[in-house]
């Protein structure tokens, strides 16, 4: 994969991996998620929605 065709930031703690079609969320190195989004505020958003499903699947 060429550095110019991806680029990735960390947020809360997770690490995301974006490239032209989707955007892997990543924790403790295991994908955790997947966004198509396009803009960063709503990647944030997905992983927002990821750490959320996360926490119940935690609660049960």
């Amino acid at each position: 994969m060429s550095t110019a065709n991806h680029f990735g930031f960390f947020y809360k703690g997770y690490r995301v991996e974006c490239t032209r079609k989707e955007a892997r969320i990543i924790l403790h190195g295991r994908i955790v998620g997947k966004s198509k989004a396009i803009s960063r505020a709503a990647i944030e958003q997905d992983v927002e929605r990821v750490i959320a499903r996360r926490r119940e699947v935690e609660n049960g």
